[in-house]
């Protein structure tokens, strides 16, 4: 199997811009084909509880596709950990590659979540995913804060789909607190005034297609008003240097390359697929 490499150029537009894409992980015929058993495992639950009303409030879970009325949490939050199915595609050999490429040979998987934006979901406002979670007294996330992050296309993610969009070359923490005074555990919000007058580079992606894009990088997404569910998973990985504190019982990261050499964090195995056997 070829794996993606990355150019010198590519390398400098990630650390000048903050993102690069569209990636080619596999063809649209082979991720249209994992789309049914993916979404069997949306059906499902993994080892996040459900958090509070309060703890959802301005977070990313507020505006995925609720399950039957329920929480989402469950079924879309670090599947990698319980389904081989997941673990696979976020150690998909080209991502790893890629990621290589851009931050070493030793990296811990710490989280990934489904993202299915429902037919009518609303826009994610502009904001950073630095750290984690924000709230004062309760942050959870990483010390220091440093990830990274891919997001893989399942599903076609077009611009009327409510595409991920970038704002380039964003390097600086531009916002302390959350904006939305309302939501004590909100991402960090960034106010739309900022954006304005600013270029704004819209992301679509074919199913199989991903973008990776740093902690700090500005992007949002808008309604979709494609009148299908837009369906994507974002893999979030960072350094064996960097302390992950857990946000569920039973989480813990993963070494998906290279070795950890420091020790600070709980490292679990990937789940056991009794389909195969296979080795890295």
């Amino acid at each position: 199997m070829t794996h993606l490499t990355l150019t010198d150029k590519q390398r400098a537009d990630y650390r000048d811009q903050g993102f690069l894409g569209p990636l080619p992980l596999m063809s649209v015929e082979e991720m249209t084909g994992l789309r049914p058993e993916l979404e069997a495992v949306l059906g499902t639950v993994g080892l996040a509880s459900a958090p509070s009303a309060e703890q959802t409030r301005g977070r990313l879970a507020s505006l995925v596709e609720a399950k039957e009325g329920k929480n989402p949490v469950p079924a879309i939050e670090s599947r990698h950990l319980d389904s081989p199915l997941v673990h696979r595609l976020c150690t998909h050999p080209s991502l790893l590659a890629v990621a290589r490429a851009l931050y070493g040979d030793d990296l811990l998987l710490w989280r990934s979540t489904f993202i299915a934006k429902a037919s009518g979901g609303p826009e994610f406002r502009w904001h950073q995913d630095w750290g984690g979670v924000f709230s004062p007294g309760e942050e959870y996330g990483l010390e220091p804060p440093l990830h990274f992050t891919f997001w893989i296309a399942i599903s076609d993610v077009t611009p009327e789909a409510g595409c991920l969009q970038f704002v380039p070359g964003v390097r600086a923490v531009l916002s302390a607190v959350p904006s939305d005074k309302s939501a004590a555990r909100a991402t960090m919000l960034v106010p739309d005034d900022f954006v304005e007058g600013r270029p704004i580079v819209p992301m679509p992606l074919r199913p199989g297609e991903c973008v990776v894009f740093t902690d700090r990088a500005l992007h949002s997404s808008g309604i979709n008003q494609s009148g299908r569910t837009r369906l994507g998973l974002a893999v979030r990985l960072t350094l064996p240097s960097v302390q992950v504190r857990p946000h569920f019982p039973g989480h813990a990261c993963q070494i998906v390359s290279g070795e950890d050499r420091v020790g600070l964090n709980q490292i679990t195995q990937p789940p056991r697929d009794e389909r195969s056997v296979t080795s890295r």
